[in-house]
């Protein structure tokens, strides 16, 4: 009994310790994934905040603020048609969400291998870092 009380609460209690509320610090993450799986892009920018920093790991400044990112993003959704992106695996620490992203940008060719480094503040993602 003592064994399955602590197998339950092991999950609130690291939450507890990360000072993060784990759901909170995904559900942007995962809006943002599931808006870019259908190219919506207005869904898309709002998990992102109005300041957002997007980087090429490691410090590489690729795009800043919603509006680049609107108009980047635009562009790719608009001329690719077959543009997905599945989630290969997920690791969430404090506010912290690393995605494994295997991204198609035409179907026939290759997959991009993509880590992704989300940051999320107050329900919004405010950094990303891109590895390749």
């Amino acid at each position: 009994m003592y064994k399955l009380i602590l197998l339950l609460l092991f999950p609130a209690l690291l939450a507890a310790q990360s000072g993060e509320d784990a759901y909170e610090v995904v559900t942007p993450v995962q809006t943002q994934l599931d808006a870019y799986n259908t190219g919506n892009l207005e869904l898309f920018l709002s998990a992102y905040a109005d300041t957002v920093r997007v980087y090429n790991y490691p410090d590489e400044l690729r795009a800043q603020g919603k509006e680049s990112m609107r108009e980047s993003y635009g562009g790719m959704f608009s001329e690719l048609p077959d543009l997905q992106c599945r989630l290969v695996n997920r690791m969430v620490m404090g506010n912290k969400v690393i995605d494994h992203e295997s991204v198609v940008f035409t179907v026939g060719e290759d997959p991009v291998e993509v880590i992704a480094i989300y940051t999320v503040e107050n329900g919004l993602i405010t950094e990303v870092r891109f590895m390749r």
